[in-house]
């Protein structure tokens, strides 16, 4: 899925409990990271803040145009520690590595064939120093969720105006992807203003597949948790959450 014009929503639902996890790694990994899947730099910016210099490549132009706009409101200090880049999670070349690389939002997921997954992989390995750690998270949907879903959200943004969101997933498990068509819908006293609506798909990745790719590629799985809180993970985690190094 890559963002258009709805990508100026995307802060609005796109809140998340990731971001104390991923801040620790970076810390203590030496202060400077690579994002993929950078988006608005909702995570980078709050690493910025804390030190870290964080190079952030999307694919979406209008993601990263929300990102400088917010990025414009931040301290000089702040803005020199954020690096966007345009460019895709499956071929990059940065001519530079990294200690701690992330990937959050279940990003990952948007590699939604196994040579996909396979390419992203590897470029992150030619990326990441020795000892350094990759951490990302995929989502894991509930066996008893059903195959297709809706679900509403809605949020008041300045001007009196409302956005409301619209879901609509379909799973398949037989391909192993779910597909995902999102409506945007701007009210203001009752009257639709604007509608946008974007659409993508994304793998369904197992924990068993995930670690086999991972160590076919060079990584060493070192905790693979069911949230950000660390929790262990079961099989009905809503989240898988993985650190790994490479050695």
């Amino acid at each position: 899925m890559t963002y258009r014009l709805a990508a100026k929503f995307y802060d609005l639902f796109g809140s998340k409990n990731d971001l104390e996890f991923y801040k620790e790694l970076a810390l203590q990994s030496g202060g400077k990271a690579l994002e993929l899947g950078v988006g608005t730099a909702r995570v980078a910016i709050p690493l910025a803040r804390t030190g870290v210099t964080v190079v952030g490549i999307d694919n979406s132009v209008r993601m990263l145009r929300v990102a400088i706009e917010k990025l414009a409101k931040e301290s000089a200090a702040v803005r020199r520690r954020v690096i966007l880049k345009r460019g895709d999670m499956r071929d990059f070349e940065l001519k530079q590595t990294f200690s701690f690389i992330y990937i959050p939002a279940s990003t990952f997921d948007h590699n939604i064939t196994v040579e996909d997954r396979k390419r992203t992989l590897n470029c992150i390995y030619k990326h990441l120093k020795k000892d350094g750690i990759f951490a990302f998270d995929l989502e894991q949907a509930a066996p008893s969720k059903p195959e297709k879903s809706w679900w509403i959200d809605r949020k008041e943004i300045e001007g009196g105006k409302m956005v409301v969101r619209s879901v609509f997933t379909r799973r398949d498990l037989t391909k192993r992807r779910c597909s995902l068509d999102l409506f945007f819908d701007v009210y203001k006293n009752g009257k639709l203003l604007e509608r946008y609506h974007e659409y993508g798909e994304v793998a369904i990745i197992s924990k068993d597949e995930i670690i086999g790719l991972l160590e076919e590629t060079g990584f060493k799985v070192v905790s693979v948790y069911g949230d950000f809180d660390k929790s262990k993970y079961q099989k009905d985690s809503s989240k898988i959450v993985l650190v790994t190094k490479r050695e």
